[in-house]
């Protein structure tokens, strides 16, 4: 049945009213169809274009690494770190010192005698370890145990030099080709960062005596001070 509002009007405009309908009953299914995937097509798109940038981004910075990495090693080449004892610890640094000296004494033709760890000094923000070493060596090795030591790394400090020769009676000639030694004794020192403090250890938490015990403590304090003090 017709509703009357339609009967009143004419043929063309029922179709083109049927028609109006129909194009927007298709509208209306489209969008209810075909909505949802392009908003979730455009919300991909996005999140495509934003992984796409970060990953651009992520290769420029991969790719200075390299640059990256040479600016770290020259600024460890330039850390004033590499000028001191590489343990803080006395006795570590002290061990650290005898064998830097050992090396630098042996390797250059020194005998070493004797080699033992003075007292740590204290230097402001710094402490000071010294070794104090006694060894025989020529005058040419002497020299150069003396740089080998006064070049290193970590800075190393020669002093209170001491030297006497072996054979120091007058007339005395070496041999042909030999050098006569002498006896070498000097204190060398290096530094090092103080040990980082260590945070308190928390007290011990004694355990309650029982309330008789404690009361029978305490009036023999009380009898003993009163004793006393008579």
């Amino acid at each position: 049945m017709i509703p009357a509002v339609l009967q009143k009007l004419s043929p063309a405009r029922r179709r083109a009213l049927a028609l109006g309908l129909f194009v927007a009953a298709v509208v209306i299914v489209l969008a209810a169809v075909l909505g949802p995937w392009a908003w979730l097509s455009r919300h991909y798109d996005r999140a495509i274009a934003d992984t796409s940038s970060r990953l651009r981004v992520y290769e420029r910075i991969a790719a200075q690494a390299p640059e990256y990495r040479k600016a770290l090693t020259a600024m460890d080449r330039r850390s004033a770190r590499r000028f001191y004892l590489t343990n803080t610890a006395a006795n570590l640094a002290g061990a650290e010192m005898q064998e830097l000296v050992k090396a630098a004494i042996e390797s250059n033709g020194g005998r070493i005698t004797t080699s033992q760890n003075v007292a740590p000094r204290e230097d402001g923000r710094f402490r000071e370890i010294v070794v104090s070493v006694q060894f025989f060596a020529t005058t040419p090795n002497l020299q150069k145990i003396l740089m080998a030591i006064e070049t290193h790394q970590p800075y190393l400090v020669v002093d209170n030099v001491t030297i006497r020769p072996l054979n120091a009676f007058r007339g005395f000639k070496p041999g042909p080709g030999q050098e006569p030694e002498l006896n070498v004794q000097f204190e060398v020192g290096g530094w090092t960062f103080p040990e980082p403090a260590k945070a308190p250890s928390p007290a011990p938490r004694s355990a309650s005596a029982p309330s008789g015990s404690a009361s029978g403590d305490s009036q023999s304090a009380a009898v003993v001070v009163t004793g006393g003090t008579a």
